[in-house]
Parts: structure tokens; sequence; C-alpha cells
């Protein structure tokens, strides 16, 4: 399946609207575990830039990333209320980014989802209901954007006798029916993509998307057999290709897609489909193996999924000229990293660094002045004209530093926090404030996480030609 260093006002009334409620609605305990990985690694991919790319659209809203994130850091004892400040909300919830993708000849936005599987959208005339309570709404309650007509398309071909059903832990849901459709994305064509036509919605969305698109593996689609979603049994789903799988298995595209994050906050960024984006970027690329971890309900059921990997430590320090190794030897002339072997999540869908509980701390005692704890919103406050202190991450044997200007977050016209927040115990989570300071590769077909230091500037800058 996050805001940048400056909140708009005009998305606190967003946040006003939405953020009291799905942390603190998730239903039941949840629990995280290792999944399997789902093809047969192969050697990593070569990288190359594509024209294959997609201008990404910001929009103020929870993340379904940051739901569970949050519902997770809560369960570890995150102290945040739900009296928490509007404008600090607006910081935590995370964001959406949105791509245009046009399906069945009709044009739309939809949410990019690395965590989930299934292409959706909202049909003509569907039912809205609350999704707290479940009372009848108008369409608009659910907030999506325009809806997808398949009278007035010539490519749509219902699959019978299957359904579709999706089940969200903060109380959202979606049921409808299967089908086939063209789906373009990014320039790349699937003539017969399936896919979920949503004719009932408890949904609260951002005012553009009008469905949403997972990038995550198989493992979690929702299409199950017969027409009643009454009927459908936990663990009864029918697999099949998400988008991106049926790109690179039968499209010729290859297994690879990348994000780069843009600073500015009226800007998503880009996202590359079998490849690269052409922005600036060092020619070196860490990897490290992808490790499929997934959020479970009290129930058992998968619920999402998360790309995480093994960090080799982090790095700070109030110098920036401290030099630190990213091994794990004995060179005594370069300080080490902290907290070796952390499982890592990357998501593009939250907005801060969730670090061990030491880390964060220590990070807010090398602003200049020292960051204090917010002991009401439980995070780590700074005063806006803070000094940060130099922060990095180490992946593959090589750390990926921070930009300054992504360390301190205004969270409203007089306050500020750090990006580098406690987790609580709960996940570590590498979100925007350091994924817009690299490119971030997904290397499906060697399932591998690949990263290339980006130069400090925003994506709006003029590009160069990069050496890979």
């Amino acid at each position: 399946m996050a805001v940048a260093a400056l909140l708009l006002l005009a998305s606190f009334a967003t946040a006003l609207r939405t953020a009291p409620y799905l942390p603190n609605n998730v239903n039941g305990k949840l629990s995280v575990s290792r999944l399997q990985t789902q093809y047969d690694p192969g050697p990593l991919t070569r990288l190359r830039v594509t024209d294959n790319v997609i201008n990404l659209k910001r929009a103020d809203s929870w993340s379904m990333s940051s739901v569970y994130v949050q519902a997770l850091r809560r369960q570890g004892g995150a102290s945040r209320a739900t009296n928490a400040s509007v404008n600090l909300l607006g910081v935590e919830v995370g964001q959406v980014f949105l791509a245009p993708v046009t399906v069945g000849g009709q044009s739309f936005y939809v949410v990019v989802d690395s965590g989930s599987s299934d292409p959706w959208l909202a049909a003509t005339n569907f039912s809205c209901v609350d999704y707290q309570t479940g009372d009848p709404e108008t369409e608009d309650y659910c907030y999506f954007g325009t809806p997808y007509n398949a009278s007035a398309s010539t490519t749509y071909r219902v699959l019978p006798n299957e359904n579709f059903n999706i089940s969200y832990a903060d109380g959202e849901s979606l049921t409808g029916s299967m089908g086939y459709e063209s789906f373009t994305m990014g320039g790349i064509t699937v003539p017969s993509q399936q896919f979920g036509v949503v004719n009932y919605a408890g949904w609260f969305g951002d005012g553009y998307s009008s469905g949403l698109v997972g990038f995550a593996y198989r493992t979690l689609t929702s299409a199950y057999a017969g027409t009643s979603p009454k009927q459908d049994q936990p663990g009864g789903q029918l697999l099949y290709n998400p988008l991106f799988v049926d790109m690179f298995t039968n499209q010729g595209v290859p297994p690879v897609f990348s994000l780069a994050i843009d600073r500015d906050p009226l800007n998503g960024g880009v996202l590359a489909l079998g490849g690269i984006p052409n922005v600036p970027h060092s020619p070196v690329f860490a990897s490290t193996p992808i490790i499929p971890v997934g959020v479970n309900i009290s129930s058992g059921q998968l619920v999402y999924e998360f790309y995480t990997i093994v960090v080799d430590g982090f790095a700070y320090s109030a110098s920036e000229g401290t030099q630190f190794n990213p091994y794990t030897n004995n060179n005594t002339r370069k300080s080490s990293l902290v907290a070796n072997g952390t499982q890592a999540i990357i998501d593009s869908g939250t907005t801060l660094v969730y670090a061990p509980d030491d880390v964060a701390e220590a990070v807010a005692g090398l602003f200049k002045p020292a960051g204090t704890f917010d002991e009401y919103n439980g995070v780590w406050s700074v005063a806006c004209n803070a000094k940060p202190p130099a922060f990095g991450i180490g992946v593959g044997g090589k750390i990926f530093y921070v930009n300054a200007l992504d360390m301190l977050l205004q969270s409203s016209e007089t306050e500020c926090i750090s990006g580098i927040q406690p987790n609580y115990g709960g996940l570590t989570v590498m979100g925007d404030v350091w994924m817009k300071n690299v490119i971030s590769v997904f290397d499906i077909g060697a399932e591998q996480m690949r990263f290339a230091a980006r130069e400090f500037y925003g994506l709006t800058s003029s590009s160069k030609a990069v050496n890979t």
C-alpha cells in the first residue's frame, strides 16, 4: 500500500472527520506473522529506465497501511489518544497515493496500495452505508470519485458464480461481483484483468479515488465462489493474478516496480512499472531479501501484507561528520550502527519513521535544542527552528541518510515533531521521511528490495541521465 513537511490547512478538515475513528475501531487484537514467498526467486532483475512511469497524486486520508501500523502501536502502548490535536493526527495518519488508470475506456484515479492484492472499482448506483453503524447513506458519504459504468464498456465480461468480498480491520468493507475488463496503467494494457466491481460499500474515501489497485502478492485476493457474500467463509478465497502480476506474467513486463516520492507536498512522486524512473540517483544499489509479513485479526485470518526487510541498523549523531560502519566488524575508527537486525516495513503510506523506542529517544535528544516528549500525544516534539541531527538507516551494507529537511515535520502553525518516532514495541516502519531520500525498487522476480540514494532535492527539479 504519508504528509510532507508542511500540512495544508485544508487537509485538517479531512483529518478531523476521519482521524478519531480508524485505529481505535480495529476489531480485535492484531498479530503479525512471517509469510511464505510466492515465487521461486531468480537473479536480480536488470534495472533500466522505463517509460512506463506514473505521476502520482497525493491525497490526505487514512492509508490502509497506517491503520494497521497505528493499531499495532496502540497495542504496544502508544499513549496517543483520540482527542489528540487534529494537526498532529494529520501527520500520523499517513496518506494515500493515487494513480490514473483507464478501465474499459473510462478514466479513474485509484489508490496504489502495496499491502493488498485486488484491483477494484466502485460501480454506478452502488449502495453506500456508514462503515461503523451499517446505516444506509447517500453515495456521497462514501466519498468515492467517479464510479465505473460497466454498461458503457464494450470490453467488460462478467465472471459468473463469483463474488467480491473484502473487509478491513477498521470496519470498512466492500462487496460486489467479479468480472474481466481492460486495464491500462502506466502505458501498459492488460486486456482481460480480473477485478472486483463494488456494489455495496462501507467506506470513507478521499474524494478522488474510485477504487484501488493492490501491489501485494496473490495471497490476499478477495474473490469467493457463489453470488452471495453472506455465505463466504474465511480462507475460502479463489486466488487470481493481481494487475501487476498479470503485467509481468502475461504482458512481458520485467518483474519489478519502483517508487520515488516527491518532497513537494503538492506532488506525489512517480511509480515506475517494469523498471526505474529517470530521476537523479546514485549508481550504486543496495539489495536485501524481501520478508513477506502478514497482519492477522484475532480469528487468525490474514488481512494485510507488508514488504519487510532486515536492516543493518540505525546511524545517528549530532555531528554530520561522524563516520559509521555499516558492517558488523571491529572497525573502531567508525561508529557502530544501533539495533542491528531489526525487521522494518517499507511503507509509503506512513509519513514518519517508527523506530525502536530507544532509537527515537536518542535521535530526539540530539536535536539542538533537544526534543521533549509530549505525553499527551505520545510523540517527540521539537522546536520548529531546531537543528536536526544526522540520521540514516543501514541496508545491504550501505547507509542511506535522511535530508535534514525531512527530519522535522510541522504539525501545526507553531508546533513541530521529530520525523523519527517510537514504535512502542510494534512495527518498525521506514515511511516517507526516509523514502523521500531513496529510489525504492520492489524486485518481485528476485524477491529483493533494492535502494539507491537520491540527490537531496525534489522530483520537480530537472533530471539528469541515470547510470545503472
